[in-house]
């Protein structure tokens, strides 16, 4: 759960959204035949940051990534995003043919970000707060991706979104509970009361600055047969969440700002048996999709306030989050243990999603060890 904290998050290993490519730059080769180019970066200067031998400050660059996309046909494109983190390694965070034929129906074979809740939807690039929060923890082969095929679509005036997919799954290693067996099934649902969201195909964020008013409901779930635990000791893994995001422009042309309120629910199940730990046979515990799910239950509640007035070159946004982490009752210690952290900040943001600067003081209290503080001074910039 270290890990799954704000440390970790800053440090840029959570989970990350894979747009198609932001376009930068765009060639034209004929009638629907494109090719386009984009950058995305964040960095941060971080109290604390577990990436130092002594948790001591730093500052670093989160992640450099490069975004490309492709269409070869007024129906068919694809996706190609890469990724380099602190470490120097770079990854591909995602490989997608889309075959895209109508709104309602459309279908991506690759590597793509699995149906799952709106954190992961989002990525750090496009939640409210700069870290990603501990308490999405859905499995993934890579940033919230895994490999297989996903159909998605939009109705009812693009206000009812559905996705769903088979993936490769957790644990495929040798050692591990799932090696070349079972593969994972997941879904969401989710319906727009107000505006629909401006967002494109599945993806979504945690916040438009008063683009649209937004009430959205969402509804996930995942399920894999011995999708956690060790060759020795299988158990199935079983999650699933309920998440809503309600934001409102304050007068005409959100004259008097923008009020922005998300929450979720989320319920973790591993049949009694504790996952093999993160990374197991990997070089590192974040690379591959391997271990360290938790049985357990938890929320998230945050709120913001984009104020109308600009400061300088942009407005500022202060929020507050909240999570909580409660671990199946004597499965991980007495009782239920429990991992929480509280975030306070602003965001000043000069170019919405685009160009964004955060202050964050955050408390995070993992479970059986001393709460810990800590200051973040971050920014992301895409172009």
């Amino acid at each position: 759960m270290w890990c799954g904290g704000i440390l970790s998050a800053c440090a840029a290993f959570g989970l990350s959204q894979p747009r198609p490519a932001q376009a930068g730059v765009t060639v034209n080769f004929g009638k629907d035949k494109s090719f386009t180019l984009g950058v995305g970066v964040r960095g941060q200067y971080l109290t604390r940051d577990p990436a130092t031998k002594d948790n001591s400050s730093a500052a670093s660059a989160a992640d450099f990534r490069v975004y490309m996309g492709a269409q070869f046909h007024r129906y068919v494109k694809t996706t190609l995003n890469l990724e380099r983190l602190r470490d120097g390694n770079w990854n591909v965070l995602d490989g997608i043919l889309q075959v895209e034929p109508m709104k309602a129906f459309n279908v991506w074979f690759g590597r793509m970000l699995t149906p799952s809740d709106r954190s992961n939807l989002d990525g750090p690039y496009f939640l409210s707060t700069y870290a990603f929060p501990l308490v999405s923890q859905y499995p993934g082969a890579w940033s919230g991706r895994d490999d297989g095929v996903t159909i998605w679509g939009k109705v009812l005036n693009d206000r009812f979104r559905y996705t769903a997919g088979i993936y490769r799954g957790h644990n495929w290693v040798p050692g591990g509970s799932n090696y070349g067996e079972h593969p994972l099934f997941a879904g969401r649902l989710e319906y727009n009361f107000l505006d629909p969201e401006p967002s494109p195909a599945y993806y979504t964020a945690s916040t438009y600055y008063g683009k649209a008013d937004i009430l959205a409901i969402g509804l996930a779930g995942q399920y894999e047969v011995d999708g956690v635990g060790s060759a020795q000791q299988k158990g199935d893994y079983k999650a699933w969440n309920v998440d809503g995001l309600f934001e409102k422009k304050i007068g005409k042309d959100a004259r008097y700002g923008v009020y922005t309120l998300e929450g979720a629910y989320y319920q973790y199940y591993t049949d009694g048996v504790k996952d093999i730990a993160a990374g197991y046979g990997q070089r590192d515990p974040d690379y591959g999709n391997v271990g360290g799910i938790n049985n357990g239950t938890a929320f998230l509640l945050s709120t913001a306030y984009l104020i109308p007035y600009r400061l300088g070159w942009g407005r500022v946004q202060p929020l507050v989050r909240y999570q909580e982490f409660i671990y199946k009752k004597d499965m991980y210690g007495p009782g239920h243990p429990k991992t929480t952290q509280f975030d306070a900040g602003a965001n000043y943001v000069m170019d919405g999603h685009n160009l964004r600067f955060t202050f964050d003081y955050v408390r995070y209290s993992p479970a059986g060890s001393q709460a810990s503080n800590a200051f973040l001074l971050g920014m992301q910039l895409q172009y």
